[in-house]
């Protein structure tokens, strides 16, 4: 769902800009202010795992993929600005090494992603998990907040496709009513593969589920260790096997025809999640799994970086113990 640059008018991509601006540094200061001990330095994990997962497109049953968002599992592990900071970095990655999702339109897509899809998540979550307290419940409604924070972010792009044209130049209704179609079954990828890393986590550590009130997580040291293998190998090992078939949104604008509005800009450093190095061929199937296994990578393992760097500059903030003990 990462919009490309020229799909949406210069107006649209400011304001969105401005309000994902806005939104972010709420994010980043509820986060700094909350120095939380469990939250913060999941986050570069949870981040990778995102990056990873949204590389691996999976089809639908349509001529047409999907990938994961991811908003509904961070919020639920970080809590609504943890998820949505991770989420942000994970944009910023695929926009800087690997032009997914435009310069100008990042402000938009950090918006529908990262804000609404993590925020709006977190608010279905919580309202149903209260409803249904039990281990059960808390899966359900995860999964039903993953399904609908797919479908809040298409929204959020069918408004502001709605707001960059005059009416008439192309067909909005079918424009929502294609978006609405493929994302709901996307929405259901997104509910299954939620679904599948929460049961885990709610076996093996129940305690990372995030709820109000102070931290409850110690022994983060394997989980975070954990979390980097995983998202390393699904880089490695199934981002090279990720489905062809287009995305949704890549769908909707080739059957409504706004794919010509799509600007050819020149990349910031890749132009797609492969690696081109002297003396191989693009063209041989074999190395094209290669270098996507290795763009992967790369992309991961910066995610990593940037969020371990985060980690330690809000950790460094952290009391320490005899600073509680003196208070």
């Amino acid at each position: 769902m990462h919009i490309p640059d020229g799909v949406l008018s210069p107006g649209v991509c400011v304001g969105t800009g401005v309000i994902a601006a806005i939104g972010l540094q709420q994010a980043f200061r509820r986060l700094d202010q909350a120095l939380s001990t469990r939250t913060v330095p999941l986050t570069g994990m949870v981040a990778a795992l995102v990056f990873a997962g949204q590389m691996v497109n999976f089809p639908i049953g349509l001529p047409v993929s999907g990938h994961l968002i991811g908003g509904a599992l961070a919020a639920i592990l970080l809590g609504p600005w943890g998820g949505a900071v991770a989420l942000s970095l994970v944009l910023f990655i695929q926009m800087l090494l690997f032009s997914d999702g435009g310069k100008f339109a990042y402000g938009a897509n950090a918006l529908n992603m990262a804000l609404v899809g993590s925020m709006g998540a977190w608010c279905v979550f919580q309202a149903l998990r209260a409803r249904f307290p039990t281990p059960r419940g808390t899966l359900i409604a995860g999964m039903i907040a993953a399904w609908v924070s797919v479908l809040a972010a298409a929204a959020c792009f069918c408004v502001e496709f709605w707001l960059s044209y005059p009416a008439g130049e192309f067909p909005i209704s079918r424009v929502w009513l294609l978006m609405a179609s493929f994302h709901s079954l996307i929405g259901v990828g997104e509910a299954l593969i939620t679904g599948g890393i929460l049961s885990i986590v709610l076996l093996q550590r129940p305690d990372l589920v995030q709820t109000p009130g102070p931290d409850s997580a110690t022994r983060l040291g394997p989980v975070i260790g954990a979390g980097c293998i995983v998202a390393l190998l699904i880089a490695a090992f199934a981002s090279p096997f990720a489905s062809n078939l287009p995305d949704g949104l890549e769908a909707v604008a080739q059957q409504t025809g706004f794919d010509t509005r799509i600007a050819q800009t020149t990349p910031l450093v890749l132009d797609d999640y492969s690696l081109a190095l002297p003396g191989t061929n693009p063209e041989d199937p074999l190395w094209s799994k290669v270098a996507t296994a290795l763009a992967g990578l790369l992309g991961t393992g910066t995610v990593l970086v940037l969020g371990w760097l985060l980690s330690r500059s809000l950790t460094s903030r952290l009391p320490s113990a005899e600073d509680l003990h003196a208070g």
